[in-house]
């Protein structure tokens, strides 16, 4: 699965009060199965946040204007990719 991922970085320059200011690189995932993997990987140097979490589906999911505004204040976003956020992609363009 980890192969499959797909990183985009967010061209933000206008961060708002969300950014981080500790200097960690702020992570946002679509699935908690990437979001664990990332936060063990980047141990102290990040912070990760999940849009869904145990239990969603992931095919339906459907972005809240919250997650809209997490993905933009993100350093980098982690996606799985291949249609299982199919909702999404929208948002992701």
């Amino acid at each position: 699965m980890l192969s499959s991922l797909l990183v985009l970085g967010a061209c933000s320059k206008g961060k708002t009060d969300d950014s981080s200011s500790d200097g960690k690189i702020k992570i946002v995932t679509t699935i908690a199965q990437i979001a664990e993997p990332i936060s063990i990987i980047g141990g102290d140097h990040v912070t990760v946040e999940s849009l869904m979490g145990a239990g969603v589906d992931p095919h339906l999911y459907r972005a809240t204007q919250g997650d809209i505004k997490k993905l933009e204040n993100s350093d980098i976003v982690f996606y799985s990719g291949l249609n299982l956020e199919g909702n999404m992609g929208e948002v992701f363009a």
